[in-house]
């Protein structure tokens, strides 16, 4: 029966053979980044390698979503509850590692230092909460979505209506974030408008869904949790060994913190990143208060819980849920460390004699991202979109040498940019 269905549905012999198809996938994604550095040594300009770039990845997600095309409801809503928890967990990683850990957990931790570390508890936390709580009762119910869990639980239409209000309210406000994430990507790296930019990105994402439901969704997440992971390790990896010899950030980020420290001293800043409670509004009790709400706010979150509805068992889902544990703690390991190094990076830029006339010079790549968006790099107070209006600014103040306080980066940007 399994087997019909697997062939009525589309794509038998794509789930059949996921490894081999994954790792052949692994081994072309990582060749294709060592020929896009080539090809920038080479002198091809950054607008290109970016098409490049985001063609190869769409066009890939979307024959994983052809591919995995169904015309099965079981399919289309659960994936036919046949995914295998291993690779439910990578799904489950890059459902999560959406624009608020992979673009902002790295950004408020140079933002906030210490008091960040909040996120990253809450977070994580959370996955605690839905491996004992949520995951396995919902597939043990085996409903298709959570309003239809609470209308059987609590009868009628209304708890299902009110489930829906609930979630859509929610998920509103989630998605407001993710659009404009997907919008500063591609606004960068294409060179495009921001608008057409948001646009763009939700063609790519209807490309992904649109044919198979959660089953497309599903494997072209897998294929996303590789391209996302590997991006996030790369500059963290680099950046611990162009700083301390060592290509392992997350041991070395102990290093980077003493570094900061020292740094923060010679440049007279009081408030140091590895300080407690530094920042206005965060206390002991807040602080708790926050990774309780981001626990309970994740066990919640509606596109989390759908993911828990495609295992074959109840068993698989507890499984699955320790599977994305470990997926997810892999970014959220590395992103106090993306965060030091990022920060050790910006404190030594300023160590080096940044002045307004020769930022460009020395980090042209702000005014590259303030052309983007001009709330994304401030100095002086003033958007840098040139150096004209940065000299202009800093004039303004009567400053000549940039002081770190000076450059405001927005948290949205600190992993988009550090490459640069």
């Amino acid at each position: 029966m399994a087997n019909t269905t697997s062939t009525t549905a589309g794509g038998g012999d794509f789930t059949s053979n996921l490894g081999r198809i994954y790792g052949i996938y692994t081994g072309g994604f990582i060749a294709f980044i060592i020929l896009m550095a080539v090809l920038s040594a080479m002198g091809v300009e950054n607008v290109v390698i970016g098409y490049l770039f985001m063609g190869f990845t769409i066009v890939i997600y979307a024959v994983i979503g052809i591919l995995s095309r169904t015309m099965h409801v079981g399919e289309y809503y659960v994936a036919g509850r046949r995914v295998p928890a291993l690779y439910n967990g990578m799904a489950t990683g890059a459902d999560w590692m959406s624009a608020a850990s992979f673009i902002g957990m790295a950004g408020s931790l140079y933002l906030l230092g210490y008091d960040g570390l909040g996120f990253v508890l809450g977070w994580t936390g959370g996955y605690v909460l839905v491996a004992i709580l949520v995951a396995p009762y919902l597939r043990k119910f085996g409903a298709y979505t959570v309003p239809d869990f609470l209308s059987a639980r609590y009868g009628g239409n209304l708890a299902r209506f009110i489930g829906v209000i609930v979630l859509f309210s929610c998920s509103f406000t989630y998605v407001v974030a993710q659009i404009f994430g997907t919008g500063l990507i591609s606004a960068r790296f294409l060179g495009i408008d921001f608008n057409v930019a948001v646009y763009v990105g939700l063609a790519g994402i209807l490309v992904c869904s649109m044919l198979g439901g959660m089953r497309a969704v599903t494997w072209t997440q897998v294929a996303q949790y590789i391209v996302l992971i590997i991006a996030y390790l790369i500059p963290a990896i680099w950046m611990s060994t162009v700083k301390t010899g060592i290509p392992i950030p997350q041991l070395m980020q102990g290093q980077a913190l003493a570094n900061i420290t020292a740094l923060e001293t010679a440049q007279g800043i009081t408030l140091h990143h590895i300080t407690p409670f530094a920042h206005g509004g965060y206390d002991a009790k807040n602080y708790f208060l926050l990774i309780l709400c981001l626990m309970i706010g994740t066990a919640s979150l509606p596109h989390v819980l759908m993911r828990y509805f495609t295992t074959p068992s109840v068993r698989e889902a507890r499984v699955s849920v320790a599977w994305s544990l470990l997926f997810i703690f892999i970014l959220y390991f590395t992103a106090p460390a993306y965060a030091a190094f990022a920060k050790w990076t910006m404190l030594d830029l300023v160590a080096s004699g940044l002045t307004p006339e020769n930022i460009a010079e020395k980090a042209g790549w702000m005014m590259r991202w303030a052309a983007a968006d001009n709330t994304l790099v401030q100095i002086c107070g003033k958007a840098a979109t040139d150096t004209a209006a940065i000299v202009a600014a800093c004039a303004e103040k009567g400053v000549t040498a940039l002081s770190f306080a000076d450059i405001n980066l927005n948290a949205d940007m600190i992993v988009l940019a550090t490459p640069e």
